[in-house]
């Protein structure tokens, strides 16, 4: 029995092909559990109020127990963006060696076909996967992303989305510090600062991430330095198959108490426009801690060749194929409905310490 390629079933059982591949930001911050894949297209988000720091009270013997409150909540819905890039493939692709083919090779039309779904496959993932990094990495840096939403295929009509996580005239988690320069004596206060922020709200402040040339200064600091076990001063010490592509851990500091990871992070994406921009821009530094959000998929909807109706799909990724006999073109589209937020209110901080 031949099996059909271009079947969704059949490609979203090869899903190693498409699946999300590593990123930093989102899969350390922003991770996705079951309970984050929805079976309708808008999804119900909970914010959870701040752990509480209330004590305990104290009682005597007869009494019992005295009430106290449950951590309360607060529910948002939010319809995700649909991402959808796409591949077009024609007759003369099949007859053109691929990339990483075998010059004179004998591949068959069939075999250079299921070859080429493959690849675009994880290509199309794999932008997909940048997209959902950027959304990380702007909900860390301004508590707030735009999508623009194309009208159409030509990119010429777009509609912003807006995602807002405050209701505040600005963003509250920003921290405004003085600026650091390798001779600055600031350094350790500020990052005891922006630590406080969260840890006063019962919150976790374990993580500091900085943009490449904050690295620079921050390991060219005499009081970073200091802080440093001399031994362990050595920045190829860490391994880079233990962290995803562009992130470094280039320090772990006891910041007043507060043991603190510090990553460097230099990865870029190509923006629409051509321009290459950084996930962490110059001069940046963020102080939160894992799971400090999560990453919601809403469900995808869409007509399939050969079924009646609309088909729905829960999941992180979902390809679609429409065929065009008329013009012998086929076009595959590799789809998702992300949405990066945080877990509570502000559980980041951010500050721009480099002019």
């Amino acid at each position: 029995m031949s099996i059909n390629i271009y079947d969704t079933r059949t490609m979203l059982e090869a899903k190693e092909v498409f699946a999300p591949k590593a990123t930093f930001l989102r899969d350390r911050y922003f991770p996705t559990s079951e309970d984050d894949i929805f079976e309708t297209a808008k999804v119900d988000i909970d914010y959870e109020d701040e752990q509480s720091n209330k004590i305990a009270p104290a009682i005597l013997p007869e009494v019992g127990g005295i009430p106290v409150d449950r951590r309360g909540y607060e529910t948002h819905e939010f319809e995700p963006p649909t991402i959808a890039p796409e591949r077009v493939l024609t007759p003369r692709d099949l007859y053109k060696r691929q990339a990483g083919e075998v010059i004179g090779g004998v591949l068959s039309p069939q075999q250079r076909e299921a070859k080429i779904l493959a690849k675009d496959l994880s290509d199309l993932g794999r932008m997909i996967d940048l997209r959902e990094e950027q959304m990380a990495a702007k909900t860390l840096l301004d508590n707030a992303y735009t999508i623009n939403q194309y009208a159409d295929k030509f990119g010429s009509q777009s509609v912003p989305m807006n995602v807002k996580f405050y209701t505040e005239g600005s963003n509250p988690a920003v921290y405004t510090g003085s600026g650091w320069s390798t001779s600055s004596t600031n350094i350790i206060a500020d990052l005891d600062t922006m630590a406080n922020r969260l840890t006063k709200r019962g919150l976790p402040a374990t993580d500091v991430i900085v943009a490449s040339d904050v690295a620079d200064v921050m390991m060219g600091n005499s009081e970073i330095q200091e802080l440093l076990d001399i031994r362990r001063y050595e920045l190829g010490q860490v391994k880079p198959e233990e962290l995803p592509e562009g992130a470094v851990l280039i320090a772990v500091l006891n910041v007043k108490g507060h043991i603190m990871n510090v990553f460097s992070y230099s990865m870029s994406y190509t923006a629409e426009d051509g321009s290459s921009v950084d996930f962490i821009p110059s001069g940046s530094v963020v102080v939160t801690a894992p799971k400090c959000g999560r990453m919601a998929y809403g469900a995808i909807s869409q007509l399939e060749e050969g079924v009646d109706g609309f088909v729905t799909y829960a999941g992180r990724r979902v390809p679609h194929v429409v065929s065009n006999v008329h013009d012998n073109v086929r076009t595959l589209t590799l789809q998702a409905k992300p949405l990066a937020i945080p877990n509570v209110k502000n559980p980041f901080v951010f500050s721009k310490v480099l002019a």
